[in-house]
Protein backbone atom coordinates (compact mmCIF):
# COMPACT_ATOMS: atom_id res chain seq x y z
CA UNK A 1 0.00 0.00 0.00
CA UNK A 2 1.32 3.63 -0.97
CA UNK A 3 -0.16 6.50 1.49
CA UNK A 4 0.24 10.16 0.51
CA UNK A 5 -0.13 12.15 3.65
CA UNK A 6 -0.66 15.93 3.15
CA UNK A 7 -0.01 18.20 6.55
CA UNK A 8 0.76 22.02 6.67
CA UNK A 9 3.64 21.24 8.53
CA UNK A 10 6.29 18.00 8.64
CA UNK A 11 9.43 17.00 10.30
CA UNK A 12 11.93 18.60 10.98
CA UNK A 13 9.48 21.87 10.93
CA UNK A 14 7.06 20.11 13.18
CA UNK A 15 5.44 21.92 16.12
CA UNK A 16 2.61 19.73 17.53
CA UNK A 17 0.62 16.59 18.19
CA UNK A 18 -0.53 16.62 14.71
CA UNK A 19 2.31 16.46 12.59
CA UNK A 20 3.58 14.20 14.63
CA UNK A 21 0.92 11.80 14.30
CA UNK A 22 1.41 12.19 10.49
CA UNK A 23 5.34 11.33 10.89
CA UNK A 24 4.07 8.09 13.19
CA UNK A 25 1.84 6.93 10.98
CA UNK A 26 4.40 7.48 7.86
CA UNK A 27 7.21 5.56 9.29
CA UNK A 28 5.31 2.93 10.79
CA UNK A 29 3.53 1.98 7.03
CA UNK A 30 7.69 2.17 5.74
CA UNK A 31 8.20 0.31 9.04
CA UNK A 32 5.87 -2.70 7.59
CA UNK A 33 6.70 -2.58 4.50
CA UNK A 34 4.69 -0.28 2.57
CA UNK A 35 5.32 3.30 1.03
CA UNK A 36 4.50 6.27 2.32
CA UNK A 37 4.73 10.00 1.17
CA UNK A 38 4.13 13.14 2.63
CA UNK A 39 3.35 17.14 0.85
CA UNK A 40 4.10 19.56 3.74
CA UNK A 41 4.79 23.46 3.54
CA UNK A 42 8.10 24.76 2.75
CA UNK A 43 8.84 27.80 5.59
CA UNK A 44 11.67 28.57 3.47
CA UNK A 45 9.35 29.40 0.03
CA UNK A 46 11.66 27.02 -1.82
CA UNK A 47 10.53 23.61 -3.03
CA UNK A 48 12.42 20.33 -2.69
CA UNK A 49 11.99 17.01 -1.85
CA UNK A 50 14.04 14.22 -0.29
CA UNK A 51 14.47 11.30 1.81
CA UNK A 52 13.07 11.24 5.60
CA UNK A 53 13.39 7.80 7.59
CA UNK A 54 12.48 5.99 5.13
CA UNK A 55 9.99 8.52 3.89
CA UNK A 56 9.50 10.78 0.53
CA UNK A 57 8.91 14.12 1.48
CA UNK A 58 7.80 16.96 -0.71
CA UNK A 59 8.02 20.44 0.74
CA UNK A 60 5.72 22.75 -1.03
CA UNK A 61 5.58 26.73 -1.58
CA UNK A 62 2.99 28.52 -0.23
CA UNK A 63 1.13 30.53 -2.27
CA UNK A 64 -0.19 33.63 -0.08
CA UNK A 65 0.39 36.61 0.94
CA UNK A 66 3.06 35.44 3.85
CA UNK A 67 4.19 32.77 6.12
CA UNK A 68 1.65 32.51 8.50
CA UNK A 69 3.03 30.09 11.36
CA UNK A 70 6.22 32.51 11.98
CA UNK A 71 5.54 35.96 10.82
CA UNK A 72 5.05 38.96 12.85
CA UNK A 73 1.23 39.60 13.94
CA UNK A 74 -0.24 41.52 10.00
CA UNK A 75 -2.91 44.12 10.39
CA UNK A 76 -6.60 43.14 10.17
CA UNK A 77 -7.10 43.20 6.37
CA UNK A 78 -3.95 41.22 5.75
CA UNK A 79 -5.24 38.71 8.28
CA UNK A 80 -8.88 38.30 6.62
CA UNK A 81 -7.09 38.56 3.27
CA UNK A 82 -4.85 35.86 4.11
CA UNK A 83 -8.24 33.64 5.38
CA UNK A 84 -9.70 34.36 1.91
CA UNK A 85 -7.27 32.92 -0.19
CA UNK A 86 -6.88 29.99 2.52
CA UNK A 87 -10.92 29.15 2.34
CA UNK A 88 -9.87 27.89 -1.37
CA UNK A 89 -6.76 28.09 -3.00
CA UNK A 90 -6.37 26.64 -6.31
CA UNK A 91 -2.59 27.36 -6.38
CA UNK A 92 -1.83 25.22 -4.27
CA UNK A 93 -3.93 22.13 -5.37
CA UNK A 94 -2.20 22.26 -8.82
CA UNK A 95 1.12 21.86 -6.67
CA UNK A 96 -0.35 19.34 -5.14
CA UNK A 97 -2.16 17.38 -8.08
CA UNK A 98 1.25 17.42 -9.90
CA UNK A 99 3.30 15.28 -7.19
CA UNK A 100 0.15 13.28 -6.54
CA UNK A 101 0.24 12.18 -10.70
CA UNK A 102 4.15 11.09 -10.50
CA UNK A 103 3.66 9.24 -7.10
CA UNK A 104 0.19 7.52 -7.94
CA UNK A 105 -0.60 6.46 -3.90
CA UNK A 106 -3.10 3.78 -3.42
CA UNK A 107 -5.00 6.30 -0.78
CA UNK A 108 -4.64 10.24 0.15
CA UNK A 109 -4.71 11.09 3.75
CA UNK A 110 -5.22 14.91 4.25
CA UNK A 111 -4.94 16.32 7.84
CA UNK A 112 -4.42 20.13 8.76
CA UNK A 113 -4.76 21.93 6.10
CA UNK A 114 -4.06 25.59 6.88
CA UNK A 115 -1.81 26.96 3.89
CA UNK A 116 -3.38 24.12 1.30
CA UNK A 117 -7.19 24.85 1.62
CA UNK A 118 -9.49 22.13 0.75
CA UNK A 119 -8.79 22.74 -3.11
CA UNK A 120 -7.44 19.38 -2.28
CA UNK A 121 -9.97 17.61 -2.10
CA UNK A 122 -11.75 17.50 -5.48
CA UNK A 123 -8.45 17.54 -6.53
CA UNK A 124 -7.29 14.08 -5.23
CA UNK A 125 -10.95 12.56 -6.81
CA UNK A 126 -10.39 14.19 -10.09
CA UNK A 127 -7.30 12.31 -9.80
CA UNK A 128 -9.91 9.19 -8.82
CA UNK A 129 -7.88 8.73 -6.05
CA UNK A 130 -9.67 7.67 -2.31
CA UNK A 131 -9.70 10.34 0.21
CA UNK A 132 -9.53 10.37 4.17
CA UNK A 133 -9.57 13.42 6.04
CA UNK A 134 -7.79 13.39 9.62
CA UNK A 135 -9.16 15.95 11.64
CA UNK A 136 -6.94 17.11 14.50
CA UNK A 137 -8.55 20.96 15.48
CA UNK A 138 -11.00 23.20 14.19
CA UNK A 139 -9.91 24.85 11.17
CA UNK A 140 -12.19 23.55 8.95
CA UNK A 141 -15.22 25.63 11.24
CA UNK A 142 -12.86 28.19 12.32
CA UNK A 143 -9.95 29.86 10.34
CA UNK A 144 -7.86 30.12 13.75
CA UNK A 145 -8.65 26.51 14.32
CA UNK A 146 -9.76 27.01 17.80
CA UNK A 147 -13.68 28.09 17.61
CA UNK A 148 -13.15 30.74 20.48
CA UNK A 149 -13.31 34.17 20.89
CA UNK A 150 -10.96 36.12 23.06
CA UNK A 151 -11.29 33.13 26.13
CA UNK A 152 -14.57 32.23 25.72
CA UNK A 153 -15.50 28.84 23.49
CA UNK A 154 -18.03 29.52 20.52
CA UNK A 155 -21.41 27.95 21.32
CA UNK A 156 -21.39 27.81 17.55
CA UNK A 157 -20.13 29.07 14.45
CA UNK A 158 -19.86 32.69 13.83
CA UNK A 159 -20.59 34.09 10.81
CA UNK A 160 -17.83 35.31 9.66
CA UNK A 161 -16.17 31.75 9.96
CA UNK A 162 -19.05 29.95 8.16
CA UNK A 163 -18.50 32.89 5.34
CA UNK A 164 -14.82 31.36 5.01
CA UNK A 165 -16.19 28.12 5.71
CA UNK A 166 -18.31 28.05 2.80
CA UNK A 167 -16.14 25.90 0.76
CA UNK A 168 -15.19 23.58 3.46
CA UNK A 169 -18.86 22.75 3.83
CA UNK A 170 -19.76 22.84 -0.02
CA UNK A 171 -16.95 19.92 -1.01
CA UNK A 172 -16.90 17.85 2.58
CA UNK A 173 -18.53 14.81 1.42
CA UNK A 174 -16.04 14.05 -1.24
CA UNK A 175 -13.92 11.99 1.65
CA UNK A 176 -14.62 8.59 1.72
CA UNK A 177 -14.01 8.30 5.79
CA UNK A 178 -12.93 11.06 7.98
CA UNK A 179 -11.06 10.34 11.45
CA UNK A 180 -11.46 12.77 14.10
CA UNK A 181 -9.28 13.02 17.55
CA UNK A 182 -12.67 12.63 19.83
CA UNK A 183 -16.21 12.28 19.07
CA UNK A 184 -16.03 16.40 20.44
CA UNK A 185 -14.29 17.13 17.58
CA UNK A 186 -16.21 15.61 14.87
CA UNK A 187 -19.59 16.64 16.71
CA UNK A 188 -18.69 20.40 16.72
CA UNK A 189 -17.48 20.32 12.93
CA UNK A 190 -20.47 18.50 11.81
CA UNK A 191 -22.18 21.60 13.45
CA UNK A 192 -21.34 23.65 11.33
CA UNK A 193 -22.88 21.34 7.92
CA UNK A 194 -19.18 19.63 7.49
CA UNK A 195 -19.46 15.95 6.50
CA UNK A 196 -23.38 14.94 6.31
CA UNK A 197 -22.68 12.68 3.77
CA UNK A 198 -19.85 10.85 4.75
CA UNK A 199 -20.25 7.36 4.95
CA UNK A 200 -17.69 6.20 7.28
CA UNK A 201 -16.19 8.35 10.41
CA UNK A 202 -14.19 7.23 12.83
CA UNK A 203 -12.54 7.77 16.36
CA UNK A 204 -9.29 7.18 16.82
CA UNK A 205 -7.69 8.72 19.76
CA UNK A 206 -4.23 9.47 19.20
CA UNK A 207 -0.61 7.87 19.14
CA UNK A 208 2.13 7.56 21.92
CA UNK A 209 5.29 6.64 20.43
CA UNK A 210 7.31 6.89 23.60
CA UNK A 211 7.82 3.41 25.94
CA UNK A 212 9.14 3.85 29.66
CA UNK A 213 9.62 1.84 32.00
CA UNK A 214 7.14 3.20 34.56
CA UNK A 215 7.59 2.41 38.49
CA UNK A 216 4.81 0.59 40.27
CA UNK A 217 3.35 3.12 43.00
CA UNK A 218 1.84 2.07 46.58
CA UNK A 219 -1.18 3.47 48.08
CA UNK A 220 -0.73 6.01 50.39
CA UNK A 221 -1.99 6.05 53.67
CA UNK A 222 -5.42 7.96 54.74
CA UNK A 223 -3.94 12.12 55.31
CA UNK A 224 -0.92 10.99 53.65
CA UNK A 225 0.22 14.37 51.03
CA UNK A 226 0.05 14.06 47.64
CA UNK A 227 2.01 15.06 44.74
CA UNK A 228 -0.49 16.48 41.68
CA UNK A 229 0.70 18.25 38.45
CA UNK A 230 0.22 20.27 35.27
CA UNK A 231 2.05 19.86 32.12
CA UNK A 232 2.08 22.05 28.96
CA UNK A 233 2.30 25.44 27.25
CA UNK A 234 1.40 28.22 30.39
CA UNK A 235 -1.30 29.89 28.34
CA UNK A 236 -4.80 31.46 30.09
CA UNK A 237 -6.74 28.56 28.64
CA UNK A 238 -4.87 26.40 29.71
CA UNK A 239 -6.90 26.88 33.09
CA UNK A 240 -3.71 26.69 35.32
CA UNK A 241 -5.28 29.31 38.11
CA UNK A 242 -7.73 26.83 38.30
CA UNK A 243 -5.72 24.44 39.79
CA UNK A 244 -3.76 27.03 41.73
CA UNK A 245 -6.80 28.37 43.44
CA UNK A 246 -7.99 24.57 44.31
CA UNK A 247 -4.70 24.09 45.47
CA UNK A 248 -5.77 27.25 47.64
CA UNK A 249 -8.58 25.68 49.50
CA UNK A 250 -6.69 22.39 50.60
CA UNK A 251 -3.88 22.98 54.00
CA UNK A 252 -0.24 23.26 52.03
CA UNK A 253 1.04 19.80 54.12
CA UNK A 254 -1.47 17.97 52.33
CA UNK A 255 -0.79 18.92 48.90
CA UNK A 256 2.27 20.03 46.38
CA UNK A 257 1.64 21.61 42.86
CA UNK A 258 4.43 20.71 40.31
CA UNK A 259 3.84 23.12 37.31
CA UNK A 260 6.12 22.15 34.11
CA UNK A 261 6.30 24.32 30.91
CA UNK A 262 6.87 27.62 29.84
CA UNK A 263 4.94 30.67 28.14
CA UNK A 264 4.33 34.06 27.92
CA UNK A 265 6.76 35.66 30.61
CA UNK A 266 4.21 38.69 31.55
CA UNK A 267 2.17 35.84 32.30
CA UNK A 268 4.43 33.70 34.00
CA UNK A 269 4.87 36.48 35.90
CA UNK A 270 1.52 37.12 37.04
CA UNK A 271 1.30 33.81 37.88
CA UNK A 272 3.97 33.59 40.21
CA UNK A 273 3.22 36.84 41.60
CA UNK A 274 -0.51 35.81 42.58
CA UNK A 275 0.19 32.31 43.21
CA UNK A 276 3.33 32.22 44.96
CA UNK A 277 2.91 29.65 47.93
CA UNK A 278 5.69 26.91 49.15
CA UNK A 279 3.91 24.01 48.33
CA UNK A 280 3.75 25.73 44.56
CA UNK A 281 6.64 24.89 42.31
CA UNK A 282 7.37 26.23 38.74
CA UNK A 283 10.09 24.28 37.20
CA UNK A 284 10.15 25.64 33.46
CA UNK A 285 10.68 23.02 30.70
CA UNK A 286 10.87 19.50 32.19
CA UNK A 287 11.55 15.81 30.02
CA UNK A 288 8.21 14.11 30.69
CA UNK A 289 9.50 11.22 32.05
CA UNK A 290 11.43 13.12 34.76
CA UNK A 291 7.98 15.20 35.73
CA UNK A 292 5.52 11.39 35.99
CA UNK A 293 8.04 10.20 38.12
CA UNK A 294 7.77 13.06 40.60
CA UNK A 295 4.19 13.62 40.82
CA UNK A 296 0.59 11.30 41.41
CA UNK A 297 -1.82 12.57 39.55
CA UNK A 298 -2.12 14.99 36.44
CA UNK A 299 -4.68 17.84 36.20
CA UNK A 300 -5.97 18.97 32.87
CA UNK A 301 -7.91 22.39 33.37
CA UNK A 302 -8.75 23.54 29.90
CA UNK A 303 -11.22 26.29 29.80
CA UNK A 304 -11.40 26.04 26.00
CA UNK A 305 -12.47 22.24 23.80
CA UNK A 306 -10.00 20.74 23.39
CA UNK A 307 -9.96 18.59 20.62
CA UNK A 308 -7.46 15.69 23.16
CA UNK A 309 -5.07 16.24 25.53
CA UNK A 310 -1.87 14.14 24.30
CA UNK A 311 -0.59 14.49 27.38
CA UNK A 312 -3.47 12.82 29.64
CA UNK A 313 -2.51 9.80 27.46
CA UNK A 314 1.71 10.23 27.97
CA UNK A 315 0.53 10.00 31.48
CA UNK A 316 -1.62 6.37 31.31
CA UNK A 317 2.14 5.08 29.76
CA UNK A 318 3.47 6.06 32.99
CA UNK A 319 0.72 5.08 35.23
CA UNK A 320 -0.08 7.85 36.37
CA UNK A 321 -4.22 9.22 36.39
CA UNK A 322 -6.16 12.66 35.16
CA UNK A 323 -8.01 14.88 36.32
CA UNK A 324 -9.46 16.23 33.87
CA UNK A 325 -12.48 19.44 32.79
CA UNK A 326 -15.26 18.43 31.38
CA UNK A 327 -14.63 19.86 27.85
CA UNK A 328 -13.56 19.34 24.40
CA UNK A 329 -12.24 15.12 23.93
CA UNK A 330 -10.47 15.33 27.11
CA UNK A 331 -13.33 13.36 29.21
CA UNK A 332 -13.35 10.35 26.66
CA UNK A 333 -10.38 9.03 26.97
CA UNK A 334 -10.89 9.27 31.22
CA UNK A 335 -12.69 6.71 33.27
CA UNK A 336 -14.11 8.45 36.55
CA UNK A 337 -13.03 6.31 39.49
CA UNK A 338 -10.79 4.04 37.47
CA UNK A 339 -8.18 6.41 35.42
CA UNK A 340 -8.85 9.94 36.70
CA UNK A 341 -11.66 12.05 37.13
CA UNK A 342 -13.80 14.43 35.21
CA UNK A 343 -14.48 17.67 37.13
CA UNK A 344 -16.91 20.86 35.65
CA UNK A 345 -15.23 23.29 33.63
CA UNK A 346 -13.43 26.12 35.49
CA UNK A 347 -14.59 24.45 39.10
CA UNK A 348 -11.63 24.99 41.51
CA UNK A 349 -13.92 24.02 44.52
CA UNK A 350 -15.01 20.29 42.53
CA UNK A 351 -11.03 19.67 42.26
CA UNK A 352 -10.22 20.27 45.99
CA UNK A 353 -13.36 18.46 46.93
CA UNK A 354 -12.08 15.08 45.06
CA UNK A 355 -8.76 15.71 46.41
CA UNK A 356 -9.53 16.10 49.81
CA UNK A 357 -11.62 13.06 49.76
CA UNK A 358 -9.17 11.05 47.99
CA UNK A 359 -6.07 12.29 50.25
CA UNK A 360 -8.63 11.64 53.53
CA UNK A 361 -9.37 8.17 52.41
CA UNK A 362 -5.73 7.22 51.37
CA UNK A 363 -4.91 7.29 47.82
CA UNK A 364 -5.06 4.60 45.81
CA UNK A 365 -2.47 4.84 43.98
CA UNK A 366 -1.72 0.74 43.04
CA UNK A 367 -5.36 0.99 41.55
CA UNK A 368 -4.48 3.87 39.44
CA UNK A 369 -1.43 2.52 38.29
CA UNK A 370 -2.52 -0.61 37.29
CA UNK A 371 -5.85 0.66 35.37
CA UNK A 372 -3.51 3.64 33.72
CA UNK A 373 -1.04 1.29 32.44
CA UNK A 374 -3.35 -1.00 30.92
CA UNK A 375 -5.43 2.03 29.42
CA UNK A 376 -2.23 3.13 28.21
CA UNK A 377 -2.14 0.31 25.32
CA UNK A 378 -5.25 1.95 23.56
CA UNK A 379 -2.76 4.70 22.47
CA UNK A 380 0.27 2.68 21.59
CA UNK A 381 1.89 3.05 17.83
CA UNK A 382 1.07 -1.04 17.02
CA UNK A 383 -2.55 -0.27 17.98
CA UNK A 384 -3.20 2.91 16.31
CA UNK A 385 -1.35 2.04 13.52
CA UNK A 386 -3.89 -0.78 13.08
CA UNK A 387 -6.57 1.18 12.77
CA UNK A 388 -5.83 3.39 10.73
CA UNK A 389 -4.45 0.71 8.07
CA UNK A 390 -8.49 -0.35 8.72
CA UNK A 391 -9.60 2.23 7.52
CA UNK A 392 -7.14 3.08 4.29
CA UNK A 393 -7.64 -0.75 3.28
CA UNK A 394 -11.53 0.69 3.45
CA UNK A 395 -11.33 3.94 1.56
CA UNK A 396 -9.66 1.73 -1.25
CA UNK A 397 -12.06 -0.63 -1.24
CA UNK A 398 -14.76 2.01 -2.06
CA UNK A 399 -12.93 3.40 -4.49
CA UNK A 400 -14.59 5.48 -7.16
CA UNK A 401 -14.70 8.52 -9.51
CA UNK A 402 -17.42 9.88 -7.94
CA UNK A 403 -18.25 10.99 -4.02
CA UNK A 404 -20.35 8.29 -2.22
CA UNK A 405 -23.35 10.12 -0.84
CA UNK A 406 -25.30 8.13 1.59
CA UNK A 407 -26.55 9.03 5.14
CA UNK A 408 -23.16 8.22 7.64
CA UNK A 409 -23.75 5.34 10.15
CA UNK A 410 -21.72 3.31 12.06
CA UNK A 411 -19.85 0.88 10.06
CA UNK A 412 -18.76 -1.86 12.58
CA UNK A 413 -15.25 -1.78 12.26
CA UNK A 414 -13.78 -3.45 15.41
CA UNK A 415 -9.98 -1.69 14.75
CA UNK A 416 -11.92 1.57 14.93
CA UNK A 417 -14.31 3.31 16.75
CA UNK A 418 -16.99 4.46 14.29
CA UNK A 419 -18.73 7.68 15.05
CA UNK A 420 -22.29 7.50 16.36
CA UNK A 421 -24.46 9.62 13.50
CA UNK A 422 -25.49 13.42 14.67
Amino acid sequence: MKVAFVSTLYAPNERGGAERTVRILAESLVAQGHEAVVISLAPDGVACDGTLNGVKVYYVPLANLYWKQSEPIKSRFSRMLWHAIDAYNPFMARRVERILRRERPDVVQTGNLQGFSVSLWPSVRRLGLPLVQMLHDYYLGCPKSTMTRGEDNCPRQCRSCRLFATPRRAYSNLPAAVISLSRRLLQRLEGTGLFGDVPHKYIINGINKSRPQPVPRANKRPGEPIVVGYLGRMDETKGIEVLLRAAELLPPHQLTVLLGGTGDADYMARLRQHHAAANVQFLGFVAPSDFFARIDVLVVPSTWEEPLGRVIYEGYAHGIPSLVANLGGMPEIVEPGRTGYVFRPGDSVDIAAYLQGRIAAGWPGQAFFEACIERGKDFTVERVFDQYLRVWEQAIGIRTNAPQVRRARPAGEPAATPARPS
